[in-house]
């Protein structure tokens, strides 16, 4: 399968995105209209099983899975795109909305209908106010187009989509915080189990999923899942998008197959270094990946449990010798301060004394105690935070001090 193939870039600057026309003179929709003629929701179920497709928001679930385990219920069942992306140096969801949104609706349109949902919800990050906006009139054109609401296409489903903006908070990225908010309760995480495709949604079984994977189920139901099982790495196949940034030629958004390693992405996609700089690290996945070194650009870079740095987000940091590290130490541990939900002492309270420390640190004031004391909150926020966010807060800081010996 080649390298070139673009998925979800593959019309990106052909098309005005406000115009439906646009999008449906390019083939948009005719994954719906396939849908609806010639599968069962059980089938199209199926296809993305085949594909293998892993959830494009960090975690790598297995997508076809998670819409089989709803699929399977009966009564209410509900579907969310999350399109919260708050992590710092990640805008791929955005970019979506930008350059294709009606790509998003017929994913999300497909996977609602896939599942026997008739309301899906779009969680979009509060500070996104020009994509809600381009979504509000996507939405509008769908209906009027009859791609929503009742009877879509003539048939015998029916699908409404609403728009629901959070407050911008990291945490409301996390599923059951997610689904809070959405019911008008504060943006923290639930106890788990049950999990949200059993109770979800007002208790009703509910399917979340990122909008990057999302905007890949029209090419899987139009190509079949076998094809796009061939692209990119055995274990988590596909494309992905992938936000480069940092001291290297050419940064942005690229679509390119999963499996890369670190050093292809830099080197070849990026452009390599820039004039003058020398390599140092580079970070994976946002604030909250992992820190790799030169020796350690050979790794290739998918979802799977055994990936030694996970891919997370995909987003690339490539940082050069000549950047302080203190202050990016202070900047990830206070934007994990900052964004701590405060459900949970361990990570309320470590979050902000790692925080104290980080900027002790920066001005030549830390103490061989507070040395201690950081390795102790560190593995704190590792082993006994009530969700992931502690683990998120610990890693890039956990690196630098095991790597870069900065403390």
């Amino acid at each position: 399968m080649s390298d070139n193939i673009k998925i979800i870039t593959s019309h990106w600057d052909k098309i005005d995105p406000l115009r439906i026309e646009d999008y449906v003179e390019v083939g948009g929709y005719e994954a719906l209209k396939k849908f609806l003629d010639y599968m069962t929701p059980k089938e199209a179920v199926a296809e993305i099983k085949t594909a293998k497709l892993a959830g494009r928001g960090g975690a790598g679930f297995p997508t076809g899975e998670k819409l089989e385990m709803v699929a399977s219920k009966r009564g209410r069942r509900y579907f969310i795109c999350n399109l919260d992306e708050s992590e710092p140096g990640t805008y791929k969801d955005r970019m979506i909305v930008d350059k294709s949104p009606h790509l998003l609706l017929e994913g999300v349109v497909i996977s609602s209908l896939a599942i026997g949902a008739e309301e899906a919800y779009i969680y979009i990050n509060g500070n996104y106010k020009k994509q809600l906006e381009i979504l509000e009139t996507a939405i509008a054109s769908a209906k009027q187009y009859n791609f929503l609401g009742q009877h879509i296409l003539h048939s015998e489903h029916n699908l409404e989509i609403k728009l629901f903006s959070g407050a911008g908070a990291y945490i409301c990225g996390e599923e059951t915080a997610l689904i809070n908010s959405i019911e008008g309760n504060r943006g923290e995480p639930k106890v788990r189990p049950p999990y949200p495709p059993q109770q979800g949604l007002f208790g009703k079984p509910t399917v979340i999923n990122n909008a990057e994977t999302i905007s890949s189920i029209p090419w899987i139901i139009l190509n079949g899942g076998k094809k796009y099982s061939q692209i990119g790495s055995s274990c988590s196949p596909g494309t992905k998008l992938y936000i480069l940034s940092g001291s290297i030629e050419n940064g942005g958004i690229f679509e390119a197959p999963t499996g890369l390693s670190i050093k292809d992405l830099i080197y070849n996609i990026g452009g390599g270094m820039q004039k003058g700089k020398d390599f140092w690290f580079a970070q994976i996945g946002g604030a909250c990946g992992r820190l790799a070194l030169e020796g350690e650009l050979k790794t290739n870079l998918d979802f799977s449990r055994n990936c030694e740095c996970p891919l997370g987000s995909g987003s690339i940091l490539v940082v050069d010798k000549s950047v302080n590290i203190h202050d990016l130490l202070v900047s990830w541990a206070g934007f994990f301060a900052r964004e701590s939900c405060g459900k949970c002492v361990p990570c309320r309270e470590g979050t902000f004394r790692l925080y104290e420390i980080m900027k002790r640190l920066r001005d030549g004031e830390i103490s061989d105690r507070d040395k201690i004391a950081a390795k102790d909150i560190l593995w704190t926020l590792e082993n006994t935070t009530f969700c992931p966010f502690g683990k998120f807060a610990a890693t890039a800081i956990r690196d630098s001090s095991e790597k870069l010996k900065v403390f």
